[in-house]
């Protein structure tokens, strides 16, 4: 291991260092480690080592309940010993703030200003300065941010309260094929009985001659319009019997009444829906319209007409960042000497944030985007902006994997703004796999040697060039250059294969007559940040494939033909769930056989217990303190809210008795902080359940904890989730299917890739077809197919600029090629001797 000597220029760095002391937080296991203050830190090692664990859910975590410990005595009545980090001690350690990506909030209502506080210097700009001008529209009169603000009482649009659209039954998602007849097959909403009026609609065609049994194209107008819309005043008779579907009865009854029509009929019933599952009934037949009195802004009548160099609030939200900052820029020109100082100190912090953001790859993104729109590298960087906007010094910032998501030909700025900070005076600590990015920094703390059980130790610390002449550091492989990256044996893309075909794609930027992908391959979207790759992934390919298999629209795609597909799995990097109740075990449905081996044993059966006694999730045998939450939630009023373990329990969310049952001499919590690794060895039976497990394990999350909490799983262990239940779906029989993943291989190191790689020939040996949007270019390079899109971002890209095999694209003219070219010519990262 290489760690800092006398000799060693580092022993006495005067800015100091923050020493970690016998760290054994998940599986770490007993790291003691100096790490020198004001320079930049790459915590690096295998997927699962545990790195996270030491820079954020150790050194972070401390620091954080050593602020709380500072506060009120009611905040630090709820702080235990069990809820500190394991470790003996840390010295050396300040102010620390933290982009965790396990914690990305997609709340719908936040946007890219709000996440960055862009919103709050645009809402005292077109509060503050158009009011010293003296504005004669009543509306500036006496303004204040708020009515900025769409979610306001003050700022929202009256019409919408803020939402930008209401909720409307669509005739499009009622008829969705209008060349069968109506109760044949143009019709989901009337292909089976959902309501009363469908009684009527016999009796109205009867009424007005018209033959049920035509397509629905070739009905009159007149018919088809009241149907959908209703016959106005116009009462309707009907007698009709109507088999009960839970009964062996039947039920007649009498309309005498006006029809009210399709569309308002499934907004009727959806607003009288008591439930969630029973409003997704209807929800289908229903899509967001854009507000009238807004036009889907949601924004009032001050952010519509008050304007500040020419632009109101609500149109400059909507632009490009790009865009905001020659607004900006230009913007002192056309304010008079009050108004310049007012704001010229707004403007400059304004200016500020927009920079960072046009550095951190976002130029292409507008202000009013939604968070919940954004890819989850769009978002890490977004929240990263938040964070590195600021003027603050003698911090300890901690970014995980801040080159998430990114381009090669992005990475340059990241690089250049963390040597900013350090040269700000700060500390910046990096949990990050990506060599390029590792060995640009100062320090390096590499943890290994493998993940889970087999990593958690520390395998080499010191400069870049240090570590990589560390023979056991896998790191250290790739930064000489010796690392093994992607290797796989292509699928021959000729003129024996079929295509699937997208038509008329129009979402976001990318506007495409056709796009096309061979099925049976594996296909990757290329392009720079913002280029249109996760929007074509997700809405025009992912959503289009699924409407056409349930017979309905896309607003996306104009025509999909989905022969050869019988099902679609989009594998994103949302979370699995955002309590601690969701884990790997309840997610794959692996719990439910092992609440089956359990509920099985003597032991349960002389206590009465059963297979939901061992649920924590359901009443009986779960922990009633904390609803088998294993932790409470504690409401920190003007601080964010805190998990802490329940002191009944003790954290094992279950009752005495429960925990009494064993199987195999194991209790349900045993069972529950096994890895993976350790309950494939231990249940080969039953199938399904080792089925589960194996499929976890090909792709790489044997280390991870079957009942791990999903809030602390990042945003690349929960795409790879969704990867293992795709696999296990795909090779259990299935007809083929299709999988869409976004950033399949982003938060792993480069030794865990070819495991992905593999679990994609996996999908591809049973017949599915496989298409990923990937910035790796060594997964790239390895596909069978790529569609490349550019040539920039936002309204510079959108477009295919090349398509073909690896092979034809690196030919090309794009700055994908360019890159794909230089990985053929791949060469050590370090200037090493020898």
């Amino acid at each position: 291991m290489t760690t800092t000597s006398a000799s060693n220029p580092w022993q006495n760095h005067p800015a100091g260092f923050v020493e970690i002391r016998g760290a054994r937080t998940h599986n770490l296991r007993d790291v003691s480690v100096r790490i020198p203050r004001g320079v930049v830190v790459a915590f690096t090692g295998v997927s699962g080592s545990g790195k996270t664990s030491l820079a954020i859910d150790t050194i972070h975590a401390e620091a954080q309940l050593r602020y709380l410990e500072g506060l009120s005595p009611f905040v630090r009545q709820y702080i235990s010993v069990r809820d500190r980090p394991k470790v003996d001690r840390i010295t050396g350690l300040g102010v620390t703030l933290a982009v965790d990506q396990r914690k990305l909030n997609r709340n719908p209502r936040s946007t890219v200003a709000t996440l960055t506080g862009v919103d709050g210097y645009l809402g005292l700009l077109f509060s503050r300065l158009p009011g010293l001008v003296g504005l004669a529209d009543p509306v500036a009169g006496d303004l204040t941010a708020a009515h900025f603000d769409r979610y306001s009482p003050e700022g929202r649009c009256p019409g919408c309260h803020g939402m930008g659209g209401l909720l409307r039954a669509a005739p499009e998602l009622i008829i969705t094929r209008p060349e069968l007849p109506l109760t044949e097959g143009a019709s989901p909403w009337f292909g089976k009985w959902r309501s009363n009026e469908h009684a009527v609609v016999p009796a109205l065609a009867a009424k007005r001659g018209v033959d049920l049994g035509l397509p629905w194209q070739e009905l009159p107008e007149s018919f088809r319009h009241e149907v959908l819309h209703g016959t106005g005043d116009e009462v309707i008779e009907a007698n009709a019997t109507v088999a009960m579907r839970k009964e062996d009865s039947e039920v007649t009854f009498s309309w005498r009444q006006p029809m009210r029509g399709a569309l308002a009929d499934v907004e009727r019933l959806y607003g009288a829906a008591g439930t969630e599952s029973a409003k997704q009934r209807y929800a289908k037949y229903m899509k967001m319209l854009p507000c009238t009195v807004c036009g889907g802004s949601g924004l009032g009548e001050a952010a519509q007409s008050v304007t500040l160099g020419g632009v109101s609030y609500e149109q400059i939200v909507d632009h490009e960042i790009r865009d905001v900052q020659r607004w900006s820029a230009d913007l002192p020109e056309r304010l008079d000497a009050a108004q310049r100082e007012v704001g010229g100190p707004l403007l400059q912090e304004l200016d500020k944030r927009l920079r960072l953001l046009d550095r951190l790859g976002l130029a292409h993104v507008q202000l009013g985007r939604s968070a919940m729109s954004l890819s989850g590298g769009e978002l890490q960087r977004t929240r990263l902006a938040a964070q590195l906007g600021t003027d603050l010094t003698g911090v300890l910032f901690v970014l995980d994997e801040p080159g998430a998501g990114l381009h090669p030909a992005d990475k340059s700025h990241l690089v250049d703004i963390t040597a900013e900070l350090r040269d700000a005076g700060n500390t910046v600590l990096l949990v990050e796999h990506d060599p390029e990015l590792v060995a640009r920094a100062d320090w390096v703390v590499d943890i290994g040697p493998g993940a889970g059980r087999l990593g958690g130790g520390l395998v080499a610390c010191g400069t870049p060039a240090e570590v990589a002449a560390v023979p056991e550091s896998v790191t250290g492989q790739y930064l000489r250059g010796h690392g093994t990256r992607v290797s796989r044996t292509p699928r021959p893309v000729d003129a024996s294969a079929r295509w699937l075909s997208l038509r008329g794609v129009k979402v976001h930027n990318v506007d495409v007559e056709e796009v096309q992908v061979p099925l049976g391959r594996l296909t990757c979207f290329t392009g720079v940040s913002g280029s249109g790759k996760s929007s074509l992934l997700h809405e025009a390919l992912g959503e289009g494939v699924r409407t056409a298999l349930a017979g309905e629209t896309c607003d996306a795609v104009r025509s999909v033909d989905p022969a050869g597909i019988a099902w679609v799995a989009v594998v994103d990097q949302e979370p699995i769930g955002r309590t601690p109740r969701s884990n790997p075990a309840t997610y794959t449905k692996a719990f439910d056989q092992i609440r089956a081996l359990f509920a099985g044993t003597a032991g349960a059966e002389d206590r009465g217990l059963s297979a939901s006694s061992f649920s924590f999730n359901a009443a009986g045998g779960r922990c009633e303190d904390c609803t088998g939450y294993g932790r409470r939630l504690v409401n920190m009023h003007f601080l964010p809210d805190v998990w802490v373990m329940c002191q009944t329990c003790d954290g094992k969310r279950f009752k005495p008795e429960v925990l009494e049952v064993t199987y195999q001499g194991l209790t349900i919590d045993d069972v529950l902080g096994m890895t993976v690794e350790e309950a494939a060895e231990h249940f080969t039976a039953p199938a399904a359940l080792a089925g589960i497990l194996t499929a976890l394990r090909r792709v790489g999350l044997g280390y991870l904890q079957l009942g791990q909490s999903a809030t602390e799983l990042s945003g690349g262990e929960a795409q790879r989730l969704k990867l293992a239940t795709a696999i296990h779906r795909g090779s259990t029989g299935r007809s083929p299917g299709l999988i869409v993943l976004d950033e399949p291989v982003s938060g792993l190191h480069p030794a865990d890739v070819q495991r992905m790689v593999d679990a994609f020939d996996l999908l591809l040996d049973a017949g599915n077809t496989v298409v990923v949007a990937e910035h790796d270019l060594h997964v790239a390079a390895a596909a069978d197919w790529l569609v490349d899109l550019g040539p920039g971002a936002g309204g510079a890209g959108g477009r295919v600029v090349a398509e073909g095999t690896p092979e034809q694209v690196r030919g090309a003219d794009t700055p994908t090629a360019g890159y794909l070219r230089r990985i053929v010519e791949s060469r050590p990262l370090l200037d090493l001797p020898g």
